[in-house]
């Protein structure tokens, strides 16, 4: 059975997938400058269809391969799953971010897209890891045994 907190969870990646999507459609409609020196004067540029697919599917593969690995419901080695994530995918960032010149809108858009994500997961691990720090060392404090007093 699926708790409210896990659909919450499945709920915004869903959301976040819909307006990757939108960004994407909507770079395929965007003029790509460096094709468009190689066409004729007067030339319309195609809609690149097979491009948009393409960066689709890798962005729901991403977020489906990010949504399993974090699992933010469950808190145990929570920091531990963010930091797996986040070097996954700041490796999967690093290629793309490299080939980003001169290419096209729908290629920039998910570039955008994979260092939004990768920014995300890093604030996201800042956070659950000081959270989970702070815990740690109220936990020995607490149950630290009482020095003698004179």
């Amino acid at each position: 059975m699926i708790d409210r907190n896990t659909r919450w969870y499945y709920l915004a990646a869903a959301t976040i997938w819909l307006v990757v999507m939108a960004a994407l459609i909507h770079a395929g409609t965007q003029t790509d400058y460096w094709m468009q020196r190689w066409l004729e004067p007067g030339e319309v540029q195609p809609y690149p269809i097979r491009a948009v697919a393409i960066f689709a599917v890798m962005s729901t593969v991403e977020i489906a391969v990010v949504t399993l690995i974090v699992r933010p419901w469950r808190w145990r080695r929570l920091w531990l799953r963010l930091l797996i994530a986040f070097v996954l995918l700041l490796g999967w960032s690093v290629p793309f971010a490299m080939g980003a010149m001169h290419q096209s809108p729908v290629y920039g858009t998910h570039l955008l897209w994979l260092l939004l994500l990768d920014l995300s997961l890093f604030l996201a691990l800042c956070v659950v890891s000081s959270i989970t720090l702070w815990q740690a060392l109220r936990g020995r404090a607490s149950t630290a045994p009482e020095a003698p007093s004179p």
